[in-house]
């Protein structure tokens, strides 16, 4: 490994490292086949959703507010006149019929600072809107109901303001007989179409309520969608509108979702990131209709949906992720009638997000292969138990004929893994690569994710998470054994460890770096029973079983500076959180680490986007290619915050970091402050607490990106989630110690007994 190089101050990764117009496309989706043992995936599907993605050159149209009403798409557009210095407004509409766009200034009944806040458009093309009107000098608003014609003029315009008092119109539906709701929080405020009041809905009766929407059914009747809260949880309820009672209807529980429209043959179509689904009130019962990826589209980017009469589907996309703002129209095709990919099933446990936006990139430019994401965590059922029921799952159909792909490593136990050995060792496929090479990459994240020789997975990006203390405390040491830290707490009773930390968190921090102590995967053997873990359960029970924050109570930062706080687990992401700790503890730091059992630095090294392809994989070649892709994005295109893994990305975001920019006159010269200096424009953001600590960054120095560089080279890959089921039965089973019901001992023997056996069955 080669020096670092500090000539003329020189920060390098890689020395430390060794008039509109519409353009449209059409994008055939393949359905999914190829494998010869059929998964869940892989199950020809019948029928696919075609997408034709219609691409707007409007640079004004917004398609985060796009409204879908008949087969017409509405935005409102600002527009800036340079001369007159004014500010317009434009009620925009793009025809899906015949592909023509129409744009009419809003006529305003007077003059005025204008902000139209929320709107929606009938079937008749009227614009109905909520406005906000300010004073001259911005001291007060008034609020107002407005109604334009297809044509922008003026029909109506009454204030309300006194009917909405301090609350805020999330939300307008008119239904099909022109009358209009407007959704607040917890109420709804119901107008003719001309803009008179006639009745409010409070839901407040129903409890803590929070409005999700105010739509239509297929028979253009309006009904509420909300979610009611209790000390059991939620209910998501959904229920129609009285309009001439000014009351809701009876509610139905379990609606299943908050974004709804009419349906086509069902009452309602309801969307969410995975996909569109028919919902029937009378059965309560919901049945797919199409899962986006399945058409090339990032659920979570899309903005508005709805269903045309000839019962193609519309999608407003909005991806910032790939720049690509666009209408899709999906046109139900037979699977049979498509050109056939390859399906490559990639599994997650609860990591869609940024899976879906590299699944999508990676499927409309690859011809050969479909990637589909099975995700195991069932969100519209979460219970105290999903995420093991969830890693369960996925452990039984890593060893049968449903095993997908590729792992998505997100909360998963890598070394527990690498024991079944059914993770591909990704070294020849790196060797192989013309698109990468070995040395790409920081040596130490590839020596982090390689386990008997075997490279198991190699991060897009990652994260640093240490613990820091005073160094006159601590010392130059970095790293300290469990037992030296149940000594340095020890030496100051005074104070807490951490910051208001439960008995959960302090297990996990010890646990952090030492189960591979008390668990050897490749044997199965397992040590809870020993002197050491009894010591480390006693060490827990010293803390609270949950911690209560007094409302108004003091920031961490002063209490460590107040000496009631020791630690403080710091999360460095970029080049500028390092400097936040020095100011925090009011003098020199050191990175001392989490416990190990060796006193080894326990630098963690926390990584996203971290995929690895399974043994039993039939598309090991095609799952490369997507991991591939990833790997091989730039700055500009990666879909996380972090430190990217390959060098010449790093050293892209350090200079970056350590660039200093000033702020110039209107000749281009910097100007100067009272003393004479340069007047720095970046690195002077700042952070703060309602105690009153604030902190203020400047540009990294040298010393401080050292720092964090070096933090990079001596981090090691967390080996378990703090999830996992072995973090489970620990925090299950030593409750009864902790009350007082049983002893260190029998406690200690009963996670032994009980971890052996987990471990017996899923090495």
């Amino acid at each position: 490994m080669e020096k670092k190089n500090k000539e003329k101050g020189k920060l390098s990764v890689g020395r430390r490292f060794g008039a509109l117009g519409m353009a449209v496309a059409m994008a055939l989706t393949a359905a999914a086949c190829g494998s010869t043992e059929q998964t869940e995936e892989s199950a020809k599907k019948e029928w696919i959703y075609v997408p034709e993605f219609i691409t707007l050159e409007d640079e004004r149209a917004s398609f985060y507010n796009m409204k879908l009403a008949g087969e017409n798409l509405y935005y409102i557009s600002w527009n800036w006149n340079e001369e007159t210095e004014e500010q317009t407004q434009d009620f925009c509409r793009y025809s899906l019929a015949d592909r023509a766009m129409t744009s009419n200034t809003i006529v305003w009944p007077e003059e005025g600072d204008y902000n139209l806040d929320e709107y929606t458009v009938g079937a008749d093309g009227r614009l109905y809107a909520m406005v906000r009107v300010y004073s001259e000098d911005y001291s007060s608003s008034k609020q107002y109901l407005a109604g334009f014609d297809a044509e922008g003029k003026n029909v109506f315009y009454k204030e309300i303001s006194d009917r909405l008092g301090e609350e805020y119109v999330q939300q307008i539906c008119v239904d099909e007989q022109g009358r209009l709701y407007l959704a607040g929080r917890d109420q709804i405020w119901l107008f003719d179409g001309e803009g008179n009041y006639r009745n409010t809905i409070s839901l407040a009766s129903a409890g803590d309520v929070w409005l999700d929407k105010v739509g239509c059914s297929r028979d253009g009747k309006a009904y509420a969608a909300y979610n009611s809260y209790s000390g059991n949880g939620s209910s998501s309820l959904i229920a129609e509108i009285d309009y001439d009672g000014g009351k809701l209807g009876e509610a139905i529980e379990g609606f299943p979702g908050n974004d709804f429209g009419p349906g086509l043959e069902t009452d309602f179509l309801v969307e969410d990131s995975k996909g569109v689904y028919e919902y029937d009130l009378n059965k309560k019962q919901k049945n797919l209709v199409m899962e986006w990826l399945d058409s090339d589209i990032n659920g979570d980017t899309v903005r508005s949906f709805g269903m045309l009469e000839d019962g193609r589907l519309v999608a407003v996309i909005e991806d910032w992720e790939n720049n690509d703002s666009s209408i899709a129209l999906l046109t139900k095709t037979r699977a049979s009638e498509l050109p056939q990919k390859e399906t490559i099933v990639v599994a997650t446990v609860g990591g869609e997000y940024n899976l879906r936006a590299a699944a999508v990139k990676f499927n409309r430019s690859s011809e050969k292969y479909h990637i589909t994401v099975r995700s195991y965590l069932d969100y519209d059922n979460m219970s105290e138990n999903s995420y093991a029921d969830a890693i369960t799952k996925l452990n039984n159909d890593l060893t049968s004929s449903n095993c997908p792909d590729i792992l998505d490593l997100s909360g998963l136990n890598l070394n527990q893994l690498a024991s079944k050995g059914i993770i591909e060792d990704l070294n020849g496929y790196l060797d192989k690569s013309s698109a990468l090479n070995r040395s790409d990459f920081l040596e130490n994240v590839l020596d982090a994710y390689t386990i008997d020789g075997k490279l198991m997975t190699i991060p897009a990006h990652f994260y640093l998470q240490t613990i820091v203390g005073k160094k006159s405390d601590l010392g130059d040491k970095e790293g300290w054994t469990l037992q030296e830290m149940v000594d340095y707490a020890d030496a100051h009773p005074e104070a807490e460890l951490f910051d208001g930390e439960s008995r959960a968190y302090i297990m996990q921090t010890m646990m952090m770096f030492n189960e591979d102590a008390f668990v050897d995967w490749s044997t199965g053997e397992c040590k809870f029973d020993t002197d050491e873990f009894k010591a480390l359960l006693e060490f827990v029970k010293r803390f609270p079983e949950e911690i209560e924050r007094e409302e108004g109570g003091d920031s961490e930062p002063t209490r460590i500076q107040n000496g009631e706080v020791l630690l403080s687990r710091a999360h460095f992401s970029d080049f500028d959180n390092i400097q936040t700790y020095p100011g925090m503890f009011g003098e020199e730091i050191v990175c001392i680490g989490y416990p190990t059992a060796d006193g080894t630095g326990g630098h963690a090294m926390n990584t996203g986007d971290a995929y690895a392809i399974t043994t039993k994989s039939k598309q090991k070649e095609g799952a490369w290619e997507f991991i591939e892709s990833i790997l091989c994005q730039g700055e500009n295109e990666r879909f996380w915050n972090g430190y990217p893994t390959r060098k010449s990305e790093l050293d892209k975001m350090l200079e970056e970091a350590t660039k200093v920019e000033y702020v110039l006159d209107e000749n281009g010269n910097p100007m100067l402050d009272e003393n004479g200096e340069k007047i720095p424009s970046n690195g002077t953001s700042s952070i703060g607490f309602e105690d009153g600590w604030s902190y203020t960054f400047h540009i990294p120095t040298q010393e401080e990106a050292d720092l964090v560089l070096d933090l990079m080279e001596k981090a090691k890959a967390i080996p378990y989630s703090g999830e996992d089921e072995i973090m489970k039965i620990i925090t299950e089973e030593a409750e009864a110690f902790y009350k007082g019901q049983k002893s260190v001992d029998e406690v200690a023997n009963v996670i032994q007994s009980r971890i052996h056996i987990y471990v017996s069955e899923n090495r």
